[in-house]
Parts: C-alpha cells; structure tokens; sequence
C-alpha cells in the first residue's frame, strides 16, 4: 500500500494505504509522523512515490517530500535490524522474568 504519493505536481500522504484518503503534505503533523514512521517498520507492504524533483512542482511539498521520504527510506533499509533489536530485547526480559518465576514456584513448593 502507498503511504506517501506524488500525483498533479504536489506531495501527498495517508495513513491508511489508500489514495482516497489522502492529504496534502504541508498539512502534516507531528503525530501524523509519527504514524508514518510506525507503519514503515511494520507494514511489509509499505509503498512510496520516489522523490523526483521534476515531479513535485510546489517548492514547500519537494523540501518535505524529499526530508521525509529519505527519513522513511533509511527506516526501510534498516527495519530488519530494528525488528532484531526488537526481538533480543524482548527475550532478555522474558528470559529474566521465567527464571524469577521459576525461583518463585520453586521456593514455593
């Protein structure tokens, strides 16, 4: 699904992969960041329009087109190291609290 768009020379977004609901870009916020940013390590099928200047004729839309799709893109690149740190942390603690566990029922019987 397409999350951020280049269509009639302006950038657009959307926060549920549809070209419907679309908004223009100088009406981001920083919650609607946010949302993108989250989407992007989640969503497998997280699709943009490529930043090209010549396509996004509006000065204010290729300033933050181009910002947030390089942000978007590096998050993209790196969502696999994300999604093991991710894991490894989730595990130290599972593995800490099963063994607080453990000694508990242990003591207990």
């Amino acid at each position: 699904m397409k999350y951020l768009i280049i269509e009639n020379g302006c950038g657009y977004y959307c926060l549920d992969g549809c070209n419907t609901s679309k908004k223009s870009l100088d009406k981001i916020t920083k919650e609607d960041l946010l949302t993108l940013v989250e989407l992007c390590v989640e969503e497998e099928d997280f699709e943009m329009d490529t930043y090209d200047s010549s396509l996004v004729k509006n000065a204010a839309h290729q300033i933050i087109y181009k910002n947030i799709f390089q942000k978007l893109e590096d998050i993209i690149q790196r969502r696999v190291s994300f999604a093991d740190e991710k894991n490894s942390l989730y595990r130290k603690a599972i593995e800490k609290y099963s063994s607080e566990i453990d000694e508990q029922n242990t003591d207990n019987e």
